[in-house]
């Protein structure tokens, strides 16, 4: 079995399954890991209004395009409309500012990042708010059909919650993207995904070994799992090729993220092999349901289901 490099998207697009993650990373640190990775061959750049990188990433790209080194057509760019700007209005002006500060007249994707709105008060304390994410959704609808998003979708959406956008609109999710890794292997989003056409991105392939301390709920290792070093070893591949070999597979878009060259690289190195169906299966006994991004201080939200799968 061989390892697709694109998934086609329901909008006719393709995506590609090996991206290059954006989120913790800022300034010149951000711009000569994502110079390097599209040296490399990484065309897949995924960032958010939340990461408060979107410029970085403009200005590495519109360099790249100046200098002839990249066609824009080549690249597929994805970014995210905040919690805090779930209205309309807040929603249509948060996609035209995320084009501006990337420097580009489309993005090939755009998500809502949480269902839950909310926002900080003064204080710095998180302030839940009462708005229907269907009102967001129509306006990243007519973003998509005013040809500023080649495709538009979701993240952290449980079933449900997905569902109720396929009820009530006439553009269906092209993504869904989610925490996914050996240990979250997301079985039942995924296969309701499939069945819906969405393609599905995992973000924390790898387990988010550097997560910000607020999500910090265990000390579980991926990368030191006893099994996926010992697959790793057999297959002279470093623990998280393995990892996103997994994904990859099981016909997920991963998004590794890294400001080091050395793993930035390894990480492409997941590519253009693939592990045994024995190895496979193996690695599918791993999961446990452990979620790194827990998203605890959304309890309470009315749109923050805890125990189901988002």
């Amino acid at each position: 079995m061989t390892i697709s490099r694109f998934l086609r998207l329901n909008t006719g697009f393709r995506m590609p399954t090996l991206g290059f993650g954006t989120y913790m990373l800022k300034g010149d640190v951000l711009k000569e890991a994502l110079d390097y990775a599209l040296f490399l061959g990484y065309r897949h750049i995924d960032t958010a209004t939340a990461y408060e990188n979107e410029e970085e990433i403009g200005q590495v790209i519109d360099d790249r395009v100046k200098a002839g080194r990249i066609n824009r057509k080549d690249l597929f760019i994805t970014t995210k409309v905040y919690s805090s700007n779930l209205r309309r209005a807040d929603a249509l002006d948060s996609a035209q500012q995320s084009l501006a500060k990337l420097r580009i007249n489309y993005v090939d994707m755009l998500l809502i990042h949480h269902p839950w709105a909310h926002r900080k008060n003064s204080d710095g304390e998180i302030e839940f708010e009462d708005v229907n994410f269907l009102e967001t959704w129509l306006a990243l609808s007519t973003v998509f059909k005013l040809g500023k998003a080649s495709s538009i979708g979701v993240s952290n959406f449980t079933i449900g919650q997905i569902n109720r956008i396929l009820s009530s609109s006439d553009v269906t999710p092209a993504n869904v993207q989610l925490e996914a890794h050996a240990y979250l292997q997301q079985e039942k989003l995924k296969e309701f995904c499939d069945l819906n056409h969405i393609a599905v991105s995992a973000y924390a392939p790898l387990g988010a070994p550097n997560r910000p301390s607020i999500h910090v709920s265990n000390e579980e290792s991926l990368l030191q799992d006893p099994l996926i070093l010992e697959i790793a070893e057999s297959y002279k591949k470093t623990p998280a090729q393995v990892l996103l070999n997994f994904l990859l597979r099981r016909g997920f878009v991963v998004l590794p993220k890294s400001s080091s060259k050395k793993r930035i690289k390894e990480n492409f190195g997941a590519l253009n092999w693939t592990i045994t169906t024995k190895d496979y299966d193996k690695i599918t006994s791993l999961d446990r349901g452990t979620r790194f991004f827990r998203f605890l201080f959304m309890k309470g939200h009315p749109e923050f289901f805890e125990n189901e799968d988002f």
